[in-house]
């Protein structure tokens, strides 16, 4: 043999390679938390929620609609 085998000197370039790459993950988790996450009580959430909210809540009749029509299809399943 050549080479001498040195159980010391094997796989530290995968181990850098990985570190590196968790390094990475890790950053860009970071950075997206950081640009989309709103705390529930930020004063912005109701403001671009509320309307859409309301307006699911307040048109019950597709709601009441929905629901009636599918009733019969799960009675005739049984």
């Amino acid at each position: 043999m050549s080479v001498a085998y040195d159980p010391n000197k094997l796989g530290w370039p995968a181990a850098a390679v990985t570190t590196v790459a968790t390094l990475g993950l890790l950053f860009a988790a970071y950075t997206i938390h950081n640009n989309t996450y709103r705390h529930p009580r930020d004063p912005m959430n109701f403001q671009v929620y509320h309307a859409e909210d309301n307006a699911q809540h307040s048109a019950p009749a597709s709601h009441g609609e929905a629901a009636h029509e599918a009733a019969p299809a799960a009675e005739a399943k049984h």
